[in-house]
């Protein structure tokens, strides 16, 4: 039950972390027109810096949804799961502008590109949450359901 909990967590939110990382790399590809190394080296930096508190309180969140939920459908998680990336994303613009307010920084500009991150973020998240625990929970018997293999009980 607990190694559930742990690999639902890990591949939802690495698969996120991984979609979202590519996204950015299209995006900036696109309209940023750098070079390949300066492009490889902005990426991580916008998807850890701009999204990163939020993807950070959305693993979490995601985490405590998946154990409190471990005995519930797929469908109580996945609800779960989205709301969390919801109240994430929230966070995320609030977090983002607060430190860039406190490094003096341009903090209307550094807002918006924590906006901007957490545009990006909660939707792919939104998508890649229900793909993501209903494969997790593939060929496993719904909560309530009893086997009549005393063996597939083990």
């Amino acid at each position: 039950m607990v190694m559930r909990v742990v690999r639902e967590v890990l591949v939802l939110v690495g698969t996120t972390v991984l979609v979202f990382a590519l996204l950015v790399l299209v995006v900036y590809g696109a309209f940023a027109q750098l070079e390949f190394a300066e492009l490889i080296g902005v990426v991580p930096e916008f998807v850890f810096g701009f999204a990163g508190p939020g993807l950070a309180l959305w693993a979490v969140l995601v985490a405590l949804g998946a154990t409190l939920l471990r005995r519930r459908g797929p469908w109580w998680r996945i609800g779960a799961h989205v709301l969390s990336a919801f109240i994430a994303g929230f966070a995320n613009v609030a977090i983002v502008a607060a430190i860039g307010e406190a490094m003096d920084a341009q903090g209307g500009f550094v807002a918006a590109l924590g906006l901007l991150g957490s545009a990006l973020f909660v939707p792919l998240a939104m998508l890649a949450t229900p793909i993501v625990v209903l494969l997790l929970d593939r060929g496993r018997p719904t909560p309530g359901e009893t086997t009549s293999d005393p063996a597939d009980a083990r």
